[in-house]
């Protein structure tokens, strides 16, 4: 099982033949996990492209509903609170730019010993201790 960042999702929901391919080898390598860091993420997106009730939102609701169904939902826990806390600090006192979400999926992944598959590789790849597989 791996952990899906926001980038992976975001891909699949956008579709075409490429990622499609993509998305048949990851269903073929069983069930994957998202944060609900990056469910909170896309949700975001959709609040902010479309005005809520209208029906282009509605669909963007269902078609998100029906993709997160087919991962496991991981929640924040106090101890992933922690580690985002200390991946953030150890980032800022290098002198790195810090993203608090991607804090929290990474510390997801290290915490739940998941592979964290990304388009961003450039956002986790100083983070010690996670294992990251570009999307």
């Amino acid at each position: 099982m791996k952990l899906l960042d926001t980038t992976v999702l975001i891909d699949i929901d956008r579709g075409g033949s490429e990622v499609l391919n993509k998305a048949i080898k990851l269903d073929r390598a069983g069930t994957h996990a998202i944060s609900v860091i990056t469910q909170y993420e896309f949700y975001w997106g959709i609040f902010r492209r479309y005005q809520k009730g209208s029906k282009k939102y509605e669909e963007a609701m269902d078609k998100a509903e029906m993709m997160f169904s087919r991962f496991y939902l991981l929640p924040v826990t106090p101890e992933i609170a922690i580690k985002a806390a200390e991946i953030g600090t150890d980032l800022i006192s290098q002198g790195k730019e810090v993203d608090i979400m991607d804090t929290y999926i990474a510390s997801t992944a290290i915490l739940h010993r998941l592979t964290l598959v990304t388009a961003n590789i450039a956002h986790f790849e100083e983070i010690d201790k996670l294992k990251v597989k570009q999307w």
